[in-house]
């Protein structure tokens, strides 16, 4: 019998996510997925877990859960103030927990987001090829309480003898104001020369507008373009409002968009995006 885990709270927003879904933009299907991929690969890691396993994002508040039955668990990301039974859990360490145990994870600090895994991976259902929850493609949008989640069969303790490090990435972009590396977007070329150079010698910073979708940003930038034709966005697009608004685009974006993109953050500068919350500053480093 495969074991599971209940949900006593659900935190603020926690939801189940793998590698996100591939392929299905024509159909107006957002990637979705792990904000995070760096803590995301990490906890799969760490727990001999197959790379694309499902997990639980949680997101400034974790949640509370139960242990129907023993299994081994951890927690990667910011830090999420977790407790066992009352035990500090500390992130980036396994641990097991035994049957009818609680573990607590409180308040998120040093980022946004924490990563809570499970040896063998949430077992939840599969649509579009992921298990990543998105709302209404999927029947549930986050957690709530009473929820029983299954989990997969357990390889954890086969491979034995590897020892990984991670460097959090809360720990990077809370040290200074953060370098987000960047390329030019289509229509960066229609940016005036004053236009392009604001873009990297300006700090912005995190409005209170953030989410998995998008992040707006509070500096605006002087625009005269028009609008273009609607054409296809990817997680990391930067959109160019008509006010001047600048708009970064995450994993939950939709496919296309009509705002002028203008940059494209890198994948890997993604995940410090993913940890960053209101008030978080950073540069845009167009390469």
């Amino acid at each position: 019998m495969n074991c599971s885990i209940s949900i006593l709270h659900p935190g603020f927003y926690t939801t189940v996510q793998d590698n996100g879904r591939e392929g299905y933009a024509h159909l107006g299907v957002p990637q979705s997925g792990v904000m995070d991929k760096h803590a995301f690969m990490f906890a799969n890691a760490i727990l001999n877990n197959a790379p694309d396993a499902a997990m639980l994002e949680c997101t400034l508040l974790g949640p509370t859960i139960e242990f129907n039955h023993n299994v081994n668990f951890v927690i990667t990301g910011s830090n999420a103030g977790a407790t066992l039974d009352g035990a500090q859990v500390m992130e980036g360490v396994p641990f097991l927990a035994k049957a009818k145990q609680v573990l607590k994870m409180s308040k998120i600090s040093g980022g946004s987001r924490s990563y809570l895994a499970f040896a063998g991976g949430l077992d939840s259902q599969t649509i579009l090829g992921s298990k990543s929850w998105y709302y209404p493609l999927t029947p549930e949008g986050k957690l709530t309480v009473g929820m029983e989640l299954p989990l997969g069969i357990s390889k954890y303790g086969k491979s034995k003898g590897a020892h990984l490090k991670m460097q959090s990435q809360s720990e990077v972009i809370h040290s200074s104001v953060a370098t987000i590396k960047t390329y030019e977007g289509p229509e960066f070329s229609k940016l005036t020369y004053n236009q392009q150079q604001q873009l990297s010698d300006h700090v912005f910073t995190f409005s209170n507008l953030w989410n998995r979708m998008a992040i707006q940003l509070v500096e605006t930038l002087p625009n005269a373009l028009k609008s273009i034709y609607t054409s296809p966005v990817i997680p990391g697009t930067v959109q160019l409002t008509p006010s001047g608004k600048l708009i970064i685009l995450m994993n939950d974006c939709q496919t296309t968009g009509g705002y002028p993109r203008v940059l494209q953050v890198l994948d890997s500068d993604l995940n410090k995006l993913a940890q960053m919350q209101q008030g978080s500053q950073f540069l845009l480093c167009v390469t």
